[in-house]
């Protein structure tokens, strides 16, 4: 059994050094342990660099594991390549994962690199989380799951922004999209470097920058939404956003499911936050409120993409103006 062992994992090294690039690391980066350090986010790394995972997918198990084929690729091709070993250097809170799960703490105490090592072994595959505000980004087995990582990610490309057409006007002070969502313009800044807009009759969450007039003229992101239906209408007007969730962490909705990304904009319980999931803790959300972005479907909040949530949440301030129209 060893000795198949060995073998899977020369495989894996051989299909390591057939699949990956070709760059001026020639051998293992000495200055970096050799044994998955707690700065280190598998997980992350996974998502964030699917050409990676792809080609490690088939070998992983014989190498140990997610994070042992990841740290093995980072030490050795991806920190010359420039590549981000983790959203934050911070992201293992070794005193949050001791105090949610005491039955870890009963077994090994408070010292960070055991809670590591039990978290890497057992705690990521029993959806245990690493601190308040993970989003796991892959399954029980290891496998991502095509959502961003929680926090620090770069954002998922986004489609060019529709410019608006000088010639598609709707009323003064406002202007239009070739395909028919609009905006206020004009509106000078108050501080904030961004301004939302939601329009209800698209569905279209439309984030906007100050341009060079010292007005919210660019368009910097458009992102479906869900607005509320019948009977849970979104509040019309402007409001400002005045509170971020804790860590952008787990919220409980009214319905009995949970949200992650939660802004404030309205008291009575309005906020930006992400589509439901049906359990807290959940990897992914329900499949229902993902396709139904674009349409009326919240219960009076704009629901937004995990993505679109995560990038939201960790880019405008609190402060930030909404307007919700149409």
């Amino acid at each position: 059994m060893r000795i198949f062992k060995k073998m899977l994992i020369t495989l894996a090294i051989t299909a390591f050094a057939v699949l990956m690039p070709k760059t001026g690391a020639q051998a293992a980066n000495t200055s970096l342990p050799a044994t998955t350090p707690i700065w280190f986010d598998a997980e992350y790394y996974a998502t964030v660099y699917p050409d990676v995972y792809n080609a490690f997918a088939p070998n992983i198990q014989a190498m140990g594991g997610l994070d042992n084929a990841m740290w093995f690729h980072y030490r050795n091709l991806g920190v010359n390549e420039g590549r981000k070993p983790a959203a934050d250097p911070n992201w293992f809170d070794a005193a949050y994962y001791a105090a949610t799960y005491p039955d870890v703490a009963a077994v090994y105490g408070t010292d960070a690199n055991k809670l590591f090592a039990h978290y890497i072994t057992s705690g990521r595959s029993e959806l245990r989380r690493p601190n308040a505000s993970y989003v796991h980004t892959v399954d029980r087995n290891g496998v991502p799951n095509g959502l961003a990582p929680s926090t620090g990610a770069p954002a998922a490309a986004q489609p060019a922004a529709t410019q608006p057409d000088p010639a598609i006007q709707t009323k003064p002070g406002t202007a239009a999209t070739e395909e028919g969502v609009y905006f206020p313009t004009g509106l000078p800044c108050n501080g904030s470097p961004y301004y939302i807009v939601v329009d209800r009759t698209y569905n279209v969450c439309n984030v906007l920058a100050v341009g060079p007039d010292g007005t919210y003229s660019q368009l910097i992101r458009s992102m479906l939404c869900s607005t509320g239906r019948a009977g849970h209408g979104t509040p019309g007007g402007t409001f400002t956003i005045y509170e971020h969730t804790a860590g952008g962490g787990w919220v409980y909705m009214a319905d009995g499911t949970w949200a992650v990304w939660g802004m404030r904009f309205r008291t009575g319980g309005y906020m930006f936050h992400s589509v439901c999931f049906a359990k807290k803790g959940d990897l992914l959300p329900i499949p229902e409120e993902v396709a139904a972005l674009g349409s009326k479907a919240s219960l009076g909040c704009v629901r937004l993409s995990v993505e679109d949530a995560m990038w939201l949440y960790n880019t405008v301030p609190d402060g930030t103006l909404v307007t919700i129209a149409g």
